[in-house]
C-alpha cells in the first residue's frame, strides 16, 4: 500500500508544489485548507477544515492515521500546539514549514548563513514561525514528537509572481515592465545574494527525507542548489523573455530608511545547506534557471 500524506495547505502555492512532487514519488495524499484555493492536483483528497478555528484540526484528522504530515499553514504558537497535540501518537513523521525570516536581518558574520545563525527578534512574521518552531522543539525532547522544520527562503515556481532584492519585490507586472524597457530598481546595485528554491524542491526534499528517524527534531535550511546576485536572478528572467535587461539601483540604507519593516528582503540570503546533506543525504537538484522558466509561463498565462 502507499503510504500516506496529510499536507495542510496543499492547496496553496508551496503546498501545491510539495503535493505534487509526493504524489510523483507514490505518496497517497489528502489536502486540507479553508477551501479558498482550488485544489489543483488530480487524484488528491481535499478536507476543508479552518485550523484557526478550536477543534477543527482535530475534528477533521478524527482518528485518521498519517505516515507523514507536511504543514504548510502554521505561523503562531498556538498553531504549532493545536499540531501537537492533534498528530501525537497519529504520525510517523511530522514537517513544519518555516522560513528564511526567522534569522536576524542584521546579521553581519560570516555566510553561507548556518541553522545556528542570529535570529528575528523584532518582526511577526519570523518571530510567530519562531515560536513555532521552540514548541516543536519542546515537543521532541518532552514527548519525541516526530517533527523536522525547513527553512525555506524565497520560493518560486507556478503559482506566485516573481521579484526579490528590489524596490518594487514581487511583481505581477514585472514580464510587461522588462518588456517595456522600464527600469528594476535593485537595491545595493543587484549585488545582494539570493539562494532561491523551486517549490517542487521543497517537495523533494520532504520526500526524501520523509520516515528518516535521523531528521526528528532537526532544524534544516532547505535551498535550491545556485547561489546568485539579484542582478543575474533578473539578468536570468529577461534572457527567457529575450528582451535587455535595464535596471537602477537604491541604496540598502535609503531602502530600510523607507521600509524598514522590509529588512529581511534587504540582506544576503545565502545559506549553509551542510546539516541537511550530512544528516539526511540530500542535495538540492532543482535549477534556477528552470524554476524561473515555469514561473515564467505561469506568469504569461495569468
Amino acid at each position: 500500500m502507499a503510504r500516506t500524506a496529510l499536507v495542510i495547505g496543499g492547496a496553496g502555492f508551496l503546498g501545491t508544489g510539495i503535493v505534487r512532487e509526493l504524489k510523483e514519488a507514490g505518496w497517497s495524499i489528502t489536502s486540507l485548507g479553508r477551501g479558498r484555493k482550488v485544489n489543483r492536483v488530480p487524484g488528491v483528497e481535499f478536507i476543508q477544515a479552518d485550523r484557526s478555528q478550536p477543534g477543527a484540526l482535530a475534528s477533521a484528522v478524527g482518528s485518521t492515521r498519517y505516515d507523514l504530515v507536511v504543514d504548510c499553514a502554521a505561523y503562531q504558537r498556538p498553531d504549532a500546539e493545536n499540531a501537537v497535540a492533534t498528530f501525537a501518537g497519529k504520525t510517523g513523521h511530522y514537517v513544519f514549514i518555516s522560513t528564511d525570516f526567522v534569522y536576524s536581518p542584521t546579521n553581519d558574520g560570516q555566510f553561507p548563513l548556518t541553522e545556528d545563525a542570529p535570529k528575528e527578534t523584532e518582526r511577526s512574521y519570523g518571530t510567530g514561525k519562531l515560536a513555532c518552531e521552540a514548541v516543536l522543539a519542546r515537543a521532541w525532547e518532552d514527548q519525541r514528537f516526530p517533527a523536522t522544520t525547513l527553512r525555506p527562503p524565497h520560493i518560486m515556481g507556478a503559482g506566485k509572481e516573481l521579484g526579490t532584492g528590489t524596490v518594487q519585490g514581487r511583481d505581477p507586472q514585472l514580464l510587461a515592465h522588462l518588456r517595456a524597457g522600464t527600469d528594476v530598481t535593485l537595491l545595493g546595485e543587484g549585488l545582494l545574494l539570493i539562494q532561491p528554491v523551486w517549490n517542487r524542491e521543497v517537495g523533494t526534499c520532504i520526500a526524501h527525507l520523509a520516515g528518516n528517524a535521523r531528521a526528528h527534531g532537526q532544524v534544516f535550511n532547505c535551498m535550491g542548489p545556485d547561489c546568485v546576485t539579484t542582478q543575474r536572478y533578473y539578468q536570468l528572467v529577461a534572457d527567457r523573455l529575450g528582451v535587455p535587461l535595464r535596471t537602477t539601483s537604491m541604496d540598502v540604507s535609503e531602502y530600510l530608511a523607507r521600509w524598514p519593516d522590509r529588512a529581511p528582503f534587504a540582506r544576503h540570503r545565502v545559506y549553509d545547506l551542510r546539516h541537511l546533506t550530512d544528516v539526511t543525504g540530500y542535495q538540492p537538484r532543482w535549477r534556477l534557471a528552470d524554476a524561473i522558466a515555469e514561473t515564467v509561463e505561469w506568469m504569461e498565462g495569468q
